[in-house]
């Protein structure tokens, strides 16, 4: 049994005309109040992490840099976990030639509807794979800097090492903003590389030694930098403004480990009894498949409090994996995630406080007292799903309060606090300015997430023209992804342009019953009422079926005024095709077996800026000086979305 606790109940409107907007609250003022921007709404200051020690000359392959060397403490086990940092270990030519050979990877993969796959707080990563072992097929150019500079680092500081995979990770706006404190479970040691100058973004890496988010620190890196650090350092990614891009790499401990896929370093550290290593190891043998194994020491982090042990532990007790034959136990979840809120762990806070807020029949009583006091100490920890879950608590309560807190969640990019807010500026609640751009900017965030009903909103918009270009096509198929994803208002919707043929699809009346039904029976009123509207087109033959191209000969064979009417009834764009050649290819997107293209992020200008003699820019700057992203260019607003509350 599973109880979703993670989503506030929403109003779900469908599109039934430009005028159909979201319902909701419903209170405007004449005057509105001033509220912070979002941008404006950091929780923790930008604190940069002092070193203790003067720095080191080392040698790095055949190049000699300099080495700072940093510690924080572990917070759940005793003793320091340490990390070194290496200023200019790549030239700019290599630090730009990687960001724009990586970035043009992960762009595609984007694009494509990949590189969203979950990262450790469960949100798409945005993130692209670009070598794995021996293979840089993807990047060419990152195999001799790996051979001949970062892997010699490596095994000099740490001892044997093996590359085990890298990947480009981007925090740009509109997509990632922040990676929770965490530490690395796949790795044995792990190098985050710099692909730009620290001006580009406020914020960055930072490591934490404790669950206090006042405690945190961040790691200063100029484009080409180095942070080296091992799997036991607690770190994370806050960007509150500007973008950034980084190369992380992963390395194991020798080449047996990365052709396996295991940890072996994690067993030898279980074996001696170390915190890090038994719940490292714990995952290791749960990734194996072996949960019952994987419990055993999970257990044993547990008794020794540590707080990401005890954190998962009552994941698997509230709802346990998959074929892990575990069994539920609701009680043990609630102690084990009690224990973990009071040792400072930021997730656990937030997730018990938000369970025992909503309370579950039968299992946990509610305790909204006690749920807001956990609440509040998540939000104390930076943990995004506290601050939502506690601005949803507040407005309950009436007070306002409880929108700064939605915004504080929105600017970490938290998906539901982005499409709270985008209704709050749509719909001019609690006085918010009723801004169409902003409303817009939030509910593609949390689209781009995957939101279902910000996927829904998005198509609303777009097939209606409202503050947008308006785009029959692009917009059916974010109610299709919206659909599968399980949003009533995207199964009606779609159910609705499949009934009437709108962005270029087939009319297909069975499939658009099917749709609405699904959607009536999820309890979305407005699909009630139009049953009879869908039952009635059923009783009536389809269109005749088009022969559809199964391949890519088929659409060789065609004529460009062929091709043209294929990619029209498809709703495929294909105005800026020249040649016969571009008509094929585009519509090749469409051929059984083809990933179908996601709506991809607003793609973001890499503006590779000189580096700068900072005392000179801060004196005068010059006439002539590259400005920065955020001065340079105003933020690009993306073109889609629908309406759901």
């Amino acid at each position: 049994m599973t109880w979703d606790i993670s989503r506030a109940s929403c109003t779900s409107i469908t599109h039934s005309g430009p005028n159909s907007l979201m319902s909701g609250a419903k209170g405007r003022s004449k005057e509105p109040a001033a509220w912070p921007a979002i941008d404006q709404l950091a929780a923790v200051p930008v604190r940069p992490y002092v070193f203790s020690e003067a720095p080191s000359s080392i040698a790095a392959g055949s190049r000699f840099v300099l080495e700072s060397r940093g510690a924080v403490p572990r917070p759940y086990a005793p003793g320091e976990a340490e990390f070194f940092v290496y200023p200019g270990l790549l030239t700019d030519n290599e630090a730009s030639q990687l960001l724009s050979s990586c970035s043009q990877v992960l762009s595609e993969e984007i694009g494509s509807g990949r590189g969203r796959e979950p990262d450790v707080d469960g949100r798409p990563a945005f993130a692209v794979e670009v070598a794995r072992g021996g293979n840089f097929n993807k990047v060419p150019a990152l195999r001799p800097l790996v051979e001949s500079v970062l892997l010699p680092l490596v095994r000099q500081k740490l001892g044997a090492a093996t590359l085990s995979s890298a990947f480009l990770r981007r925090f740009v706006p509109e997509e990632r903003r922040f990676l929770a404190l965490h530490r690395e479970v796949r790795a044995w040691a792990v190098m985050s590389v710099a692909l730009q100058d620290s001006s580009a973004y406020t914020g960055g890496l930072f490591v934490q030694g404790s669950g206090r988010a006042l405690d945190r620190r961040f790691v200063q890196l100029e484009r080409g930098g180095v942070c080296l650090f091992h799997h036991d350092l607690h770190h994370g990614v806050d960007v509150q403004e500007g973008s950034r891009f980084e190369l992380v790499i992963h390395f194991k401990d020798s080449p047996q480990a990365v052709s396996e896929g295991t940890c072996p370093w994690f067993r030898k550290l279980a074996e001696a009894g170390d915190v890090s290593g038994l719940y490292g190891h714990a995952l290791a043998l749960a990734r194996k498949g072996d949960f019952l194994g994987a419990k055993d020491f999970l257990d044993k982090a547990c008794e020794s409090d540590d707080g990401d042990a005890l954190w998962t532990a009552a994941e698997w007790c509230w709802d346990p994996p998959l074929g892990s034959s575990l069994q539920e136990s609701p009680s043990a979840a609630l102690t084990l995630w009690r224990r973990a809120a009071e040792l400072g762990h930021g997730r656990s806070r937030g997730r018990y406080g938000s369970v025992l807020m909503q309370g579950v029949p039968g299992h946990v009583q509610q305790d909204i007292w006690e749920g807001k006091r956990m609440l509040r100490l998540g939000f104390e920890s930076d943990d995004p799903d506290a601050t939502f879950h506690l601005g949803q608590a507040l407005l309950q309560d009436g007070d306002r309060d409880g929108a700064t807190k939605l915004m504080a969640a929105c600017a970490k990019g938290h998906p539901r606090a982005c499409f709270q807010v985008a209704e709050m500026h749509r719909e001019g609640q609690l006085q918010f300015p009723q801004d169409l751009q902003q409303c817009l900017r939030c509910t593609k965030w949390a689209a781009h997430q995957g939101d279902p009903q910000a996927l829904s909103n998005l198509g609303h918009l777009l097939i209606n023209g409202v503050g947008v270009i308006k785009d029959e096509a692009k917009a059916v198929r974010l109610f299709r992804h919206s659909a599968k994803l399980g949003a009533p208002e995207g199964m009606l919707n779609y159910g609705l342009a499949l009934l009437r043929g709108s962005g270029g699809v087939k009319v297909d009346y069975q499939e658009a019953l099917e749709w609405a039904q699904q959607s009536a029976a999820s309890g979305h009123s407005l699909a009630h009422q139009q049953l009879s509207m869908f039952f009635n087109a059923a009783k009536n033959p389809n269109p005749p079926a088009r022969c559809a191209p199964s391949s890519i000969e088929e659409l060789r064979s065609l004529g460009v005024r062929e091709l043209q009417n294929l990619l029209r009834l498809e709703g495929i764009d294909f105005s800026d095709c020249v040649e016969k050649s571009d008509l094929i290819a585009r519509a090749a997107l469409r051929l059984p077996g083809v990933t179908e293209p996601w709506d991809a992020a607003p793609e973001h200008t890499l503006l590779l800026e000189p580096r700068r003699q900072r005392a000179a820019a801060a004196a005068s700057p010059s006439k002539d000086e590259v400005p920065t992203p955020q001065a340079s260019r105003k933020e690009v607003l993306p073109e889609v979305f629908e309406l759901a509350d």
